[in-house]
């Protein structure tokens, strides 16, 4: 799941998939990768993660009050 090519589809009988290999499968793709005797998944990179923004006022901030 901490791949960037893993995605859920819109089937409940195959839930899972991964765009990289173009497989829909029940189980996690990468179970599936290494299922069929290709050790740990060659496809996987890791999602980027995104920076947060810190919108939220600090109501605790002296020079609003």
């Amino acid at each position: 799941m901490q791949c960037k090519y893993f995605y859920v589809t819109w089937d409940p009988k195959i839930p899972n998939g991964c765009k990289r290999f173009g497989i829909q499968c029940r189980d996690l793709p990468s179970k599936v990768v290494a299922q069929a005797g290709m050790g740990e998944c060659a496809g996987f990179e890791a999602k980027k993660k995104t920076e947060q923004k810190s919108d939220k006022l600090d109501l605790n901030r002296k020079d609003l009050w």
